[in-house]
Order: structure tokens, then sequence, then C-alpha cells
């Protein structure tokens, strides 16, 4: 590496001993590790939340919602949750 890039955090060559005791639980951490997830239609034209099986689980997990106004009702609960009502 060489310019501009040799002097970004990470991206040195050479791990100081501080990278390699890097603690995952400290508060720089922003987001954990979770599913990964897809948001569709189905073939009923419902909306379906999706998230890939983990090694905790048998299959993927999936929520449901029949109408457009469900999916309004759940953003209005997500958003009152965030405090963004």
């Amino acid at each position: 590496m060489t310019g501009a890039q040799s002097e970004l955090p990470g991206l040195t060559s050479a791990k100081s001993e501080q990278e390699e005791r890097f603690d995952w639980k400290r508060s720089d951490v922003i987001i954990d590790e979770q599913p990964t997830t897809a948001v569709y239609r189905n073939t009923r034209n419902g909306i379906v939340i999706r998230q890939e099986m983990t090694g905790l689980d048998d299959e993927d997990q999936y929520v449901f919602f029949s109408t457009d106004d469900d999916v309004r009702t759940l953003i209005n609960a997500l958003k009152r949750q965030i405090g963004d009502s």
C-alpha cells in the first residue's frame, strides 16, 4: 500500500498489538452481527420480511403482512419505538 491508503486505520499491512486485542464489546462497535434480511412481495401480494437462517435456526424466519395498511401500522409502531413518531 502506498500514499493515503497506508495511513487509514485498519489498512496497514503490519498488525499492531492494539489491533490484535480489539475488544468487540467496546462502545465504538455500532452494529452487532445479525441475519441477512430481505423484504419483498409474495405471490398473494403480501409483504414478507425474511431473515436467512443462522446456526441456531433450522430454516429462514418469516414475517408476513397481508395488506399495505398492515405495513403502515408496522412502520408507525417502529417509529414510536425509536422515538420518531
